[in-house]
């Protein structure tokens, strides 16, 4: 964990729609903390949450969720946004022990990428197949993000999970082996393109013949005036 994240949190006594509207009114966003005995309901400054959620570290790594004169080590679990305004509507924390394994969704940061050699070489294109990877740790080893070298990737080739190094300390939380071993990232041959660039060749080839057929027929039009 590279960097520790705090939010102050009030307990929400009342529950149900219309109190999370009046929340949400007064700027601030209704959320639950689970796993810490038992629920928490709270509320959050959203101009807080905002602030912090900038950073993409925050979604992975433990929050100090301070409630009231209490302060537990939370994950972010589950966020929610108005569709129209892009708001957040409510969150979800899971309360966590230091000491104890937590599963975690961690992103791909993929390097390399314009070195490449699939696309530098063979013209091809990457697809990022999965953009995160979960993974099983402590909370202090929660890494930022999991690096992924692509600049010896070549064309029609992938990079699997089997062959991403994983940091110190840090496992994959699902099984990875010959039969679980699905691709992160691929380099591609454009095929849409190719045949893009077959239809207009196709078109000006067509075009050109069409030319050619007009100029045959214009000399025996001309002739055609002549004897009149």
């Amino acid at each position: 964990m590279n960097t520790e994240y705090t939010l102050q949190a009030t307990k929400r006594e009342n529950k149900g729609t219309s109190n999370s509207k009046k929340i949400r009114k007064n700027n601030g966003i209704p959320a639950v903390v689970y796993g810490d005995k038992n629920n928490n309901n709270i509320i959050l400054d959203a101009n807080e949450v905002a602030k912090q959620i900038k950073d993409s570290g925050f979604y992975s790594n433990v929050i100090q969720l301070k409630i009231d004169k209490k302060t537990v080590d939370v994950i972010l679990k589950d966020l929610q946004r108005d569709p129209r305004k892009s708001s957040i509507t409510h969150m979800d924390f899971f309360a966590v022990d230091k000491n104890k394994a937590v599963v975690v969704n961690v992103p791909i940061l993929f390097i390399n990428e314009e070195t490449c050699s699939g696309v530098k070489l063979g013209g091809g294109k990457l697809s990022h197949i999965q953009t995160e990877i979960e993974v099983s740790c402590l909370p202090k080893d929660i890494p930022e993000n999991i690096q992924i070298d692509v600049a010896e990737l070549e064309l029609g080739h992938s990079i699997h999970m089997s062959e991403i190094k994983m940091p110190a300390n840090v496992e994959h939380a699902v099984t990875v082996d010959e039969e679980h071993d699905s691709p992160v990232v691929s380099c591609y041959e454009p095929k849409a393109e190719k045949v893009e660039e077959v239809a207009v060749e196709a078109s000006a080839d067509a075009s050109e013949e069409t030319t050619t057929e007009d100029k045959k027929e214009e000399p025996a039009s001309d002739s055609k005036e002549e004897n009149k």
